[in-house]
């Protein structure tokens, strides 16, 4: 059977990224939620100490009230979110953001590149509902984690997508047995022969450090790269017999980072 070897993005795709009209979510693993809306994904990671969300969608209540909920009904305590963790300074990641700072007074994390980023280069300047809204607390370089309970999230600097872009590689547990996640920041190549020079190089680091990490679990942050809406959809449903459609192995892994790479050639091939 012919399959494609690289997602398909189109003017909809785009667009669909700021489409509020639907929300799905599902608890993927023992302490993982993910919550998405039609193209972009967050998820909230359970520690004993509170709860840790990653990303922030887009800046809509509409989202915001879709996490809380997607929380609220997998039987965890929205009251004991602590810590927002971005992945870069796009719009569609740093997101809702303002309301868990507002209402949980949450501890925020970002790189200090992209802090400026985000300020400096709004992903839609004509839009003032979508400029910065909120402050970072705590700047993430190569090499740091990120502590909460009993849970540590390793952070490594992958730039390309966006200049101080983050990658990370998570802890999660199936059944009890714990498992390592990979959750690439940047899911697609900038449009620079520069840049995505750089984003292969933080790639092919991403992927070494995964490797020696031995991740067998693969998250993404938007639904066209991995049929996320498709995978949720088998999650909510998942029989105690049936496997975790997260849990790909390293090869797994691998193949799927390939994925970045195909999508990078394409682009230096028309550059």
């Amino acid at each position: 059977m012919n399959r494609l070897d690289r997602p398909v993005f189109t003017s909809e795709t785009i667009k669909a990224m700021e489409d509020m009209s639907f929300f799905a979510h599902s608890l993927i693993f023992d302490d993982l939620v993910i919550v998405a809306q039609r193209e972009t994904n967050c998820f909230v990671l359970k520690t004993n100490d509170g709860l840790i969300v990653i990303d922030a969608i887009w800046p809509n209540k509409k989202v915001f009230d879709a996490i809380i909920e997607a929380i609220i009904d997998v039987g965890w305590n929205p009251d004991t979110i602590k810590t927002l963790v971005l992945t870069h300074g796009h719009v569609d990641h740093t997101g809702c953001g303002k309301w868990f700072v507002e209402q949980y007074h949450v501890e925020t994390y970002l790189s200090k590149t992209d802090d400026i980023y985000w300020q400096e280069h709004p992903t839609k300047p004509d839009r003032p509902e979508t400029w910065k809204d909120y402050s970072i607390d705590h700047y993430l370089q190569d090499g740091d984690t990120i502590k909460l309970g009993d849970k540590t999230i390793y952070v490594y600097s992958t730039p390309g997508h966006t200049p101080g872009c983050l990658s990370y590689i998570i802890p999660v547990k199936e059944n009890g047995e714990v498992l390592m996640a990979s959750l690439w920041g940047g899911a697609t190549p900038p449009w620079t022969k520069a840049g995505v020079e750089q984003y292969l190089k933080s790639l092919d680091y991403f992927v070494s450090v995964a490797i020696q990490k031995k991740v067998d679990v693969v998250l993404s942050n938007h639904t066209a790269i991995d049929n996320g809406l498709e995978r949720i959809a088998y999650s909510r449903e998942r029989l105690a017999y049936m496997p975790n459609v997260y849990v790909i192995g390293t090869d797994g892994f691998q193949k799927y980072c390939q994925v970045f790479r195909t999508m990078s050639y394409e682009i230096l091939e028309r550059l």
